[in-house]
């Protein structure tokens, strides 16, 4: 029998976050070992773990993987070594939890009443947990992710334009004509051809030319063809989301479900096409090849460097990347925004009550990407300093300046108190508001399945040039092939 748990916006952050480092001595040394997950926070987290040990004493230890790593492997054998994190980051029940390897801490059981006030307040639709009686995990933070744009850039290219209600058309715009805006934009960076946009029944007007800012423009999308999780995690839990309603609803389904992702899959390959067609390069267009997929030319640090330089008017990330982008290009910051990724959805495509075409096209996916996890089999005097570690974070002055102001996290029991400093949280926010997001359930799928898609789309696609439609079903299908082989192989 399959139990269903209240997962419903995790996912499995391990895929793509990163960067190597420590504080302190020995892994056997530390008061305090933190596993982390996420690469963005990583020089500010061992920054906090030195402050740590100069107000209480204890020592830290934080390890980091690097960019776009498949952290699995080390994760699996830091977690069974004989000087194991005493605090990790996950958002997955599969290999960690009771039912596994019975590696997480069920906070709600602790004898540190300040710690279980903090699980407390995580809302029922937010926490890791099996029933009523277990909570694993704080939230690291709220994420969402869709087309990053500088809206100072947007406003160049449509100098004329009411740009509040440009800029809400194209947020709310169909798969159609964000299509012919991106074609006519197009047309403008490459061929200096200015035209009129209509979205949602309302005429923009292209700039007669070029300023400083939009002379930079040398494609639509920046893209990191190098880094798979870029085209496959993010980008197939949009028609993932067609099927399946929450991380439990997939992770807990029929092998066979995933086969009505089909005409959903058709359609992001569609996408994925145009987007990698018209991707921004250093000196000109970037054309899918060899240098695409290239690590350096190809890498999610470039496609971070060619956004901040305004070479693509889109990047396809979330509010995670805002403390990067303050590194590189901190003008831009209190300019962005987020629009969500169109899709050319049918209504056959979608198998979910109460959502339609339109909701697709007007709503991003949000989550939880991470969780702060107390190691289980730590020894007692391990867990009460992780608790007071935890603690420490979420009440002191010092970690509520890590969380907000240096990790740039929404939290959990202080969503109202977004710093809209943050441009890029108060978007994710403003869709939170909303009531109605899309959730990850591609943090669900078995085994090595985004690996394997990635591999498929790096090895056949993104390095050529020229696709075929007439593969995208036979895509589809191998894709559905994959899932269900490993599904049956799976426990869940």
């Amino acid at each position: 029998m399959k139990k269903m748990v209240s997962l419903s916006i995790l996912f499995l952050s391990a895929l793509f976050i990163g960067g190597c480092s420590s504080s302190g001595g020995s892994s056997s040394g530390e008061d305090i070992y933190i596993f982390n997950t996420k690469s963005e926070i990583s020089d500010s987290l061992d920054q906090l773990a030195l402050d740590y040990e100069e107000e209480t004493g204890k020592t830290i230890k934080t390890f980091s993987p690097g960019s776009g790593a498949d952290v699995t492997e080390t994760m699996n054998v830091e977690m069974n070594s004989n000087a194991a994190p005493t605090i990790y980051a996950t958002n997955s029940l599969v290999t960690w939890g009771p039912d596994d390897g019975d590696f997480m801490y069920n906070m709600q059981k602790s004898t540190n009443d300040e710690l279980q006030q903090l699980a407390d307040e995580v809302p029922d639709n937010l926490r890791l947990n099996v029933d009523n009686d277990t909570n694993f995990g704080i939230p690291y933070t709220l994420e969402g992710y869709g087309y990053i744009v500088d809206k100072k850039l947007l406003a160049d290219l449509f100098p004329e334009a009411d740009f509040e209600a440009l800029f809400e058309d194209l947020r709310t715009v169909n798969y159609e004509e964000f299509i012919d805006f991106t074609d006519k934009v197009d047309a403008f960076i490459q061929n200096d051809e200015t035209s009129t946009i209509s979205l949602n029944g309302n005429e923009y007007s292209l700039a007669d030319e070029k300023t400083e800012l939009t002379s930079n423009l040398t494609g639509i999308f920046t893209e990191a063809g190098a880094e798979k999780w870029t085209y496959s995690d993010h980008m197939i839990n949009v028609p993932m989301n067609t099927v399946f309603e929450s991380y439990s609803d997939a992770l807990y389904s029929e092998p066979d479900d995933f086969e009505q992702v089909k005409g959903a899959l058709i359609k992001y390959m569609e996408v994925l096409e145009y987007n990698t067609s018209h991707a921004a390069g250093d000196e000109g267009p970037m054309t899918r090849g060899s240098e695409f997929i290239n690590g350096t030319v190809g890498s999610y640090d470039n496609s971070l460097q060619l956004f901040s330089e305004h070479k693509g008017l889109f990047l396809k990330q979330g509010n995670w990347i805002y403390p990067e982008l303050a590194k590189i290009n901190e003008e831009m910051l209190p300019s962005l925004d987020i629009i969500p990724i169109k899709m050319p959805f049918e209504d056959d495509d979608i198998h979910l009550d109460n959502w339609t075409v339109e909701d697709y096209n007007q709503t991003i996916p949000t989550f939880v990407p991470n969780y702060w996890i107390i190691n289980k089999k730590a020894d007692e005097e391990q867990i009460e300093d992780a608790e007071d570690f935890i603690v420490w974070l979420y009440t002191s002055d010092r970690g509520l300046e890590f969380l907000r102001d240096q990790a740039g996290f929404i939290l959990y029991n202080d969503m109202e108190n977004v710093d809209s400093v943050n441009t890029l949280n108060a978007a994710v926010s403003s869709y939170l508001a909303s009531g109605k997001t899309m959730t990850n359930p591609f943090n669900a799928s078995p085994g090595n399945f985004l690996f394997s898609t990635g591999d498929i789309l790096k090895e056949n696609y993104m390095n050529t040039e020229e696709w075929d439609p007439a593969t995208y079903p036979d895509f589809a299908d191998q894709v559905i092939q994959d899932w269900v082989e490993l599904k049956q192989d799976s426990q869940y």
